[in-house]
C-alpha cells in the first residue's frame, strides 16, 4: 500500500493507494465518511479530523493490504489535460475489497464503495468496482466476490446490480453482529448456496431488520461494511 506510483487505469478513473503521510488523502476521508449519504448508510464514525484519518490509514488500510493483498483504494477523476497524471486527478471515492482473518469471517472478499454526493448517480463506483474486480482477478487470481450491504441501502444494490452480480436474499452477516441481517450478492458464477463461502445457507427465518449495517472503523474492525454510494 506504499507505492505512490501504483494505480489502475478506468476510462475516467485512476485507482491508487490512500496514502497517510498526504494530508489531501487525509482530509479527503475526513470529508467523504461525514456525507448525509455515507452517515445514512453506515452511520457516524469517529473519522473526524485529519489525524484520527491518518491513523485510520496507517493502521486499520495498511494492515489489510499487508494481510490479503488488497483492501481499500482511492478512486480519483482524472484530470483531462494530464490524464495519467494521480497528483492532478480529483479525489472522488473509494473502492474495496475487505476479507477478515478472524474465526467466521467469509472466505470470499466483499465489494465495497463509498463516493462523495457531487459525484453520485454519474456511473463512477461501477466503473471503479468494475477496474478493482478486474484486476485483483489478473493479478491475484481473485475470481470469488460477495456483496453486503443493508436492506434499506438501494444504491448500492443497483451498482451490485449493474455490475452482474446475482441477488440472493437476505442472510445473518455475524461477522457484523450476532443481530445484523443483510442483503448478500454473489459474482457472477459462484454458488448460490452462500454456505461454501462462511455465509449462513438460508435466509433467516425471523429477524428486525436493520437500516444498515454497522460501521466498526472505530476499533480498528475486521472489515468494512459495503458503503454509501450511487449508480
Amino acid at each position: 500500500m506504499s507505492d505512490p506510483t501504483f494505480k489502475i487505469e478506468t476510462p475516467r478513473l485512476l485507482i491508487s493507494y490512500l496514502q497517510p503521510d498526504l494530508d489531501s488523502h487525509c482530509d479527503f476521508l475526513v470529508a467523504l465518511y461525514n456525507t448525509p449519504e455515507f452517515i445514512a448508510n453506515e452511520g457516524k464514525t469517529p473519522v473526524t479530523t485529519r489525524d484520527v484519518a491518518r491513523r485510520q490509514l496507517e493502521g486499520r488500510f495498511r494492515a489489510e493490504h499487508a494481510r490479503n493483498g488488497y483492501g481499500t483504494y482511492l478512486f480519483s477523476l482524472r484530470n483531462p489535460a494530464n490524464p495519467d497524471d494521480l497528483a492532478s486527478a480529483t479525489p472522488i471515492g473509494t473502492v474495496s475489497l475487505m476479507r477478515g482473518d478472524e474465526p467466521g469471517s467469509y472466505t470470499a472478499p466483499d465489494l465495497g464503495f463509498a463516493i462523495l454526493s457531487e459525484y453520485m448517480k454519474k456511473g463512477y463506483a461501477k466503473e471503479a468496482a468494475q477496474g478493482l474486480m478486474e484486476y485483483v482477478e489478473k493479478a491475484q487470481g481473485v475470481k470469488d466476490i460477495l456483496g453486503l450491504h443493508g436492506p434499506a441501502n438501494k444504491a448500492s444494490g443497483a451498482v451490485f446490480r449493474s455490475l452482474g452480480f446475482i441477488n440472493v436474499g437476505l442472510r445473518q452477516l455475524l461477522v457484523f453482529g450476532p443481530n445484523v441481517v443483510g442483503q448478500v450478492w454473489i459474482k457472477k458464477g459462484m454458488s448460490e448456496d452462500v454456505s461454501v463461502y462462511g455465509l449462513p445457507k438460508e435466509a433467516p427465518a425471523a429477524a428486525t431488520v436493520p437500516e444498515k449495517i454497522p460501521e466498526k472503523i472505530a476499533e480498528e474492525a475486521v472489515k468494512e461494511s459495503v458503503s454509501a454510494v450511487a449508480v
